[in-house]
């Protein structure tokens, strides 16, 4: 019964997240916001939304691998499916048409990633003076990349559609709402799913089911954008979703009184930060090598990343 009900929740929440986009995007073009803004902040910010309301959902049941495996989770999905779009458009050659302005945050996700994997890995210890460390290192280069992206002048198109509707902030409060109150559902869906499944732990299940799941409103957008010739757009709003997801993680952490959320780990959180360090890494190399000597070549860094994600879930399913 539960796993029915994550279901009907799940479409419902990715319905309420594409709108929540459409009506942000449409609002954002009124105002005259900056390209630069909207997809590495506003897109991403409003997409990864259901990401928000999950973490600190799972929290609220007391259950914190749940929240670090859903975060963790979604940010490699992403790059899962900006790697599978990449071969589906393999004629175009995304990666070759767009631009170096994204390699501040490449940097900073890839230092994010590294303090995670030294917290989570065991290797630096949780004692009183390292506990905030993971959490302040993410918030200042958060807010860095927000300082930074402030700054930019460019103006991008925006792509979808102008309308003009009186009613819009009315319809965008009124879709939150009821986004936030499916994603809270969700989470205490999976948190039972992940009780009646003990050989499982939550964090594998966080990612699986919550993670995709929450995920689904970046890649609807993303592939939106690609197959409108937006490149640049869409890989901010997948790369600036997982800055904003390990960002929530923190303010997450700040939440939880008595410990950190990152003594909540097993083999499997461990796996998911390794995975995101080299999808990412492996993205930004993606994003870096444009010249026309990598045609011949061009895709082997998709096709990896594809191979590994699926790998990865048939050998935990498997075993």
């Amino acid at each position: 019964m539960n796993e029915i009900l994550f279901l009907l929740f799940a479409f419902f929440t990715i319905f309420l997240s594409v709108k929540l986009s459409y009506y942000t995007d449409a609002l954002s073009k009124s105002s005259k916001i900056s390209g630069a803004l909207i997809g590495g902040i506003l897109l991403a910010g409003i997409t990864s939304l259901p990401e928000l309301v999950t973490c600190f959902s799972a929290i609220a049941v007391s259950n914190n691998a749940l929240a670090v495996g859903d975060i963790l989770g979604s940010n490699i999905f992403n790059i899962f499916m900006i790697c599978f779009f990449d071969l589906v458009f393999i004629k175009k050659m995304i990666f070759t048409k767009t631009n170096k302005s994204h390699v501040l945050v490449f940097i900073i996700l890839l230092i994010n990633y590294f303090v995670l994997y030294l917290f989570i890995a065991g290797i630096l210890n949780l004692s009183v003076a390292y506990i905030g460390l993971p959490t302040f290192v993410i918030f200042v280069t958060y807010f860095y990349y927000l300082y930074k992206m402030s700054k930019k002048e460019e103006d991008d198109k925006v792509y979808i559609n102008t309308y003009k509707d009186n009613d819009l902030i009315f319809k965008l409060v009124i879709t939150s709402i009821f986004m936030i109150f499916s994603s809270i559902v969700l989470t205490i869906l999976v948190n039972n799913i992940a009780s009646d499944h003990p050989a499982f732990s939550s964090s594998f299940i966080g990612a699986i089911f919550l993670g995709v799941t929450t995920s689904l409103p970046e890649v609807v957008t993303c592939y939106t954008l690609l197959n409108m010739d937006s490149y640049d757009l869409a890989l901010s709003d997948i790369i600036g979703s997982n800055l904003f997801n390990l960002f929530v993680l923190s303010v997450g952490d700040l939440t939880i009184r008595t410990s950190s959320i990152y003594s909540f780990t097993d083999k499997d959180e461990v796996m998911l930060v390794i995975l995101g360090f080299i999808f990412t890494l492996l993205l930004f190399l993606s994003n870096k090598l444009r010249n026309s000597n990598i045609r011949k070549i061009y895709g082997l860094i998709s096709v990896l990343i594809v191979i590994v994600y699926l790998g990865y879930w048939i050998l935990n399913f498997i075993y």
